[in-house]
């Protein structure tokens, strides 16, 4: 799930689909052929990398926000393999950040979540020249 208007990526796992969308608020259901959990997925739409091509790619509001409408979404390319030990390692960190939050919504998890973002450039292949640009630009 994601709100419609955000500044930064605020993708939520809705782990029982108990929610649904709304005309602000989307519920994002993956194709069967889709065969990535939705951990990845938010830990893909949660990225430093996500972010930047929102930020470039999109349409920007008032302060700084961006709308995260599908037609800005789906454009994101997304790599054809995806090794699966970097795979798995996302997912546990996805795991551990869930399970913190679960006990507290203010738990810190920003060391978890620079974790995802370097297994995500890599991916990408993402030099260390580019993660600077990347990591600085925020409108």
């Amino acid at each position: 799930m994601a709100p419609e208007i955000s500044k930064g990526g605020n993708f939520s796992y809705d782990k029982k689909g108990e929610f649904y969308s709304t005309t602000k608020i989307y519920g994002y259901i993956k194709k069967t052929s889709i065969s990535e959990d939705y951990k990845f997925w938010i830990a893909l739409l949660n990225s430093q990398l996500f972010w930047f091509f929102i930020q470039n790619t999109g349409y920007v509001l008032r302060g700084g926000y961006f709308t995260f409408k599908t037609d800005y979404v789906l454009p994101f390319p997304v790599p054809e393999i995806i090794p699966n030990s970097i795979y798995e390692d996302i997912i546990n960190i996805v795991d551990t950040i869930l399970e913190r939050k679960s006990k507290s919504k203010n738990s810190i998890t920003l060391e978890l979540e620079k974790q995802i973002d370097k297994y995500i450039y890599s991916l990408y292949d993402i030099t260390k020249q580019e993660i600077v640009i990347i990591e600085e630009l925020d409108l």
